[in-house]
């Protein structure tokens, strides 16, 4: 028996490592990419402008009040790890996106101008968690695909969060 364990052990491990990074933890789906944009201190600090300052600030508070201090406005003493602005694309559906590569939030005006106060509110708070490690999740969380009126961490998020701050 502890021979077929010895053999079967790494072998999960490797599905498990190449099948995506989905993993259940007890009733919580955690997703994550296999970036981030949080530095070596564990923090994410960002800098730039958007005309939806106001919404950007307010999803800044619902991450931080999870993980208190982790995301900060960039200042003379921080090196920004994300530039946040605007852009316009009317060949897309898309309301923002967050790259990596370019370590930028980009709000598509085009899109974001058509949607009420909850759902920029929403968008805003998506793509932090983009930045902060998190893929798309379920219909009930902020990390759903698509825009939705949702302002609130749910457990989802929040361990898909706990996750991503473990590889820092």
């Amino acid at each position: 028996m502890k021979k077929y364990l010895k053999l079967c052990v790494p072998l999960i491990c490797f599905v498990l490592m190449f099948t995506g990074s989905t993993l259940q933890a007890g009733a919580t789906t955690v997703k994550i990419n296999s970036w981030y944009l949080i530095d070596s201190g564990g923090h994410l600090d960002w800098d730039g402008s958007t005309t939806y300052i106001d919404f950007y600030k307010q999803a800044v508070k619902v991450w931080n009040n999870y993980k208190s201090g982790v995301i900060c406005e960039d200042t003379v003493w921080t090196i920004e790890d994300v530039k946040i602005s605007d852009c316009y694309d009317d060949n897309t559906t898309t309301a923002a996106t967050t790259s990596g590569n370019t370590d930028t939030i980009k709000f598509n005006t085009y899109i974001m101008n058509k949607l009420g106060g909850d759902q920029i509110r929403n968008v805003c708070i998506h793509e932090l968690g983009h930045a902060l490690g998190l893929a798309h999740n379920t219909s009930s969380d902020v990390m759903y695909k698509y825009v939705t009126t949702i302002n609130k961490l749910s457990a989802n998020d929040k361990a898909s969060y706990d996750a991503s701050f473990k590889r820092i």
